[in-house]
């Protein structure tokens, strides 16, 4: 499948070169949760693919074949993504799993929750009142 045929959040998910060298760089090529270099890749995300998850350093750890197995195929799943949490939490002060997921209106919801609590619920009332104005509308006909 080329490039062009992939859709935006399929791209976003994907791990470019130089995120893949930065990581590898940061975890300094070793497993991040066993510590072996053998068969170890910067390729498993903290926030699957599948959840879209995105490509980006903050998402994205070191892990060896076994670990990564573990991590995507078993039932020690939520043990690890624990682990690999502390570890990305200790790497980026500011870490945020909200940032790490594609969303295609991701500005607005982090404008929305930046607002005040009383803010926010008057933004709800307001849509409330477009919706419910829209479907007297509809009832009309």
């Amino acid at each position: 499948m080329n490039n062009r045929s992939k859709t935006r959040p399929a791209k976003a998910c994907e791990i470019p070169p130089y995120v893949k060298q930065k990581v590898w760089e940061r975890d300094g090529g070793k497993c991040i949760l066993c510590g072996s270099s053998y068969a170890a890749s910067p390729s498993a995300h903290y926030i699957p693919r599948a959840a879209l998850g995105l490509g980006i350093e903050e998402n994205i750890v070191t892990l060896c074949f076994g670990c990564h197995r573990l991590y995507d195929q078993s039932d020690k799943r939520g043990i690890l993504k624990e682990e690999i949490k502390r570890y990305l939490q200790s790497k980026y002060p500011n870490w945020d799993e909200k940032k790490l997921v594609y969303r295609k209106y991701g500005e607005i919801e982090d404008y929305y929750d930046s607002l005040s609590p009383d803010k926010q619920e008057t933004i709800k009332d307001y849509i409330n009142e477009l919706l419910k104005e829209e479907e007297a509308s509809c009832n009309a006909f």
